[in-house]
């Protein structure tokens, strides 16, 4: 084994060592890329090594072209490495370089073993010399050349981004940047040297021993610079690491900068930086505002059907505005929980006052009566202790007038139930209709029906009685078709003058009453305080 090949084994070993240290390392922007650019490159000096060993030229040309996947892919997948390295996986290379990758290396190692039909990778392929063992001096042909330009701009595309990120990053990731350029420009200018015939190594190319050069400055960069310790983290990873979408509009209105969350807001154009907000119509039409604003400025805001807090920042540069910072984070969840909380609490409101409405209307079906609508004894009994008690502290009388239907039975006997049913409705209709509204009527029987009449004296209730009566003849009951005569006979009494308790003053009401009916019915009758059953002070015929 010959020293050049020695070299390029212990060189392959190394770069093979080297991308298994680099496999036990925690993850990293572009790790796949570095140990991808490792093996392509232990490959290259492996074939190269090959083909320094093996003595047929034959084999040498078969081992040099075996050797392009290698060739092509080391310095794509270190460009990869790069633009993954310095900007993070937020600005990801473009498709064409990853179709790139995985076409050219199987296309380049296809064109060099079929090169006997067709010439594009070398012209010739001829020894140097008939001793065995002897270099091979290779004519190369337009595809060798188009490789070559092709792999160099993706080196000085890495080149680029390298200088870029020398310029934007402090002094210790400066470090890791320059020794970056340092390992990448060891096999460039070996190659560019090797290409226009200005270096030759043992009569092979050299390029193959520049990687255990570049191997070596890699393992100086792990071990004593911390190269995969202290990574550097762009501010477009530091962004994408917020939640909350984030974006910077510049003073034409137009999107500068996003992260990955705000690139999913609804509407948001695509691509989006250098577009206006038109998709996002609500916080398009908010920027005048917070332009003037000039300051801090947190609203709540819905995008299509969803829901942010939105907080502005003005950025200035030399006390000038230049930009908004817009930070929207996302409260969808939570107004569903609110607007869904305030929907059971408008529920449970109209749930309440559907209880209410409905206890009111048990309620009013529990003191009134089906019939007539109007109050019965058991309302009677909750009210009048009220009416006492008012009537007692306003010093005002309390009067009561006791009807009863005359001939009643005989209307049911005569006409039916369904006719004695219209005339008590009747009845109770008309005494509705002139009754005051401070009054208060009850069916307290069958026929039977009592009128609380407030701040009213006996004489006034007379009154009242009489012209109800007069009421009544002017508008008979309808029933069947049938027009009914109802009179009623009626008696008043009248608190204080009858007594201080509704027991009382209903007693002589009712005495009243019975007078009325054997006085001939069709009349009001009351009694004086002192007045005995059989006299009567008023009666109406």
């Amino acid at each position: 084994m010959n020293l050049p090949t020695l070299l390029l084994l212990v060189g392959t070993l190394l770069t093979l060592a080297l991308a298994a240290h680099t496999q036990r390392q925690r993850a990293f922007p572009g790790k796949f890329h570095y140990i991808a650019m490792l093996l392509a490159a232990s490959w290259w000096s492996a074939a190269a090594g090959i083909e320094l060993a093996v003595s047929s030229p034959q084999d040498k040309v078969l081992a040099a072209k075996l050797a392009w996947p290698g060739i092509v892919a080391a310095p794509s997948y270190w460009t990869l490495f790069i633009w993954a390295y310095v900007k993070g996986d937020y600005q990801r290379p473009p498709l064409a370089w990853h179709l790139g990758l995985l076409v050219m290396p199987v296309l380049t190692c296809a064109i060099a073993l079929s090169n006997d039909s067709h010439h594009l990778m070398y012209l010739s392929t001829l020894p140097v010399s008939a001793e065995p063992g002897a270099a091979i001096d290779y004519r190369h042909g337009p595809w060798f050349f188009f490789c070559t330009l092709y792999l160099y701009g993706y080196m000085t595309l890495s080149m680029l981004v390298i200088i870029n990120a020398l310029a934007r990053s402090n002094t210790l990731y400066q470090r890791h940047y320059l020794g970056f350029a340092l390992a990448m420009a060891i096999p460039w200018l070996v190659n560019a040297a090797h290409v226009t015939g200005l270096l030759l190594f043992f009569q092979y190319d050299p390029t193959p021993f520049s990687f255990l050069v570049m191997g070596l400055v890699f393992y100086w960069l792990i071990s004593r610079r911390q190269l995969f310790d202290l990574l550097p983290i762009a501010h477009d990873v530091l962004l994408d690491a917020v939640p909350d979408a984030v974006l910077v509009i510049n003073d034409r209105h137009c999107i500068a900068q996003l992260n990955r969350a705000a690139q999913a807001l609804p509407g948001m154009p695509q691509p989006a930086i250098g577009m206006p907000l038109t998709g996002c119509g609500e916080l398009q039409a908010l920027l005048p505002a917070l332009w003037e604003q000039a300051g801090r400025t947190e609203c709540e805001i819905g995008i299509a059907e969803r829901y942010y807090d939105l907080r502005a920042v003005t950025v200035h540069y030399r006390r000038h505005p230049v930009g908004l910072l817009l930070v929207l984070h996302d409260i969808t969840q939570r107004k569903h929980v609110q607007l869904e909380l305030h929907q059971a609490l408008q529920s449970l409101e109209d749930q309440l006052d559907s209880n209410a409405a409905l206890q009111a209307q048990l309620r009013e079906a529990a003191i009134r009566d089906p019939l007539t609508g109007l109050h019965n004894r058991r309302f009677l009994a909750e009210i009048s202790p009220k009416l006492l008690a008012s009537a007692v502290r306003a010093t005002q009388p309390l009067a009561l007038v006791m009807l009863d239907l005359d001939h009643f039975k005989a209307i049911n006997d005569r006409y039916g139930h369904a006719a004695g049913d219209a005339v008590l409705a009747h009845v109770a209709g008309l005494l509705q209709e002139h009754a005051r509204q401070s009054d208060f009527l009850f069916r307290i029987g069958g026929e039977e029906f009592l009128a609380l009449l407030p701040d009213t004296t006996r004489d006034e209730a007379v009154a009242l009685a009489e012209g109800w009566l007069a009421s009544l003849g002017l508008s008979p009951a309808q029933a069947g078709g049938q027009t009914l005569a109802v009179t009623f006979s009626a008696g008043v009494a009248a608190i204080p003058d009858h007594g201080s308790s509704l027991e009382e003053a209903m007693q002589h009401a009712d005495r009243a009453l019975y007078a009325a009916k054997h006085a001939g019915r069709k009349r009001v009758c009351s009694q004086s305080a002192a007045a005995g059953l059989g006299m009567q002070d008023n009666v109406q015929h």
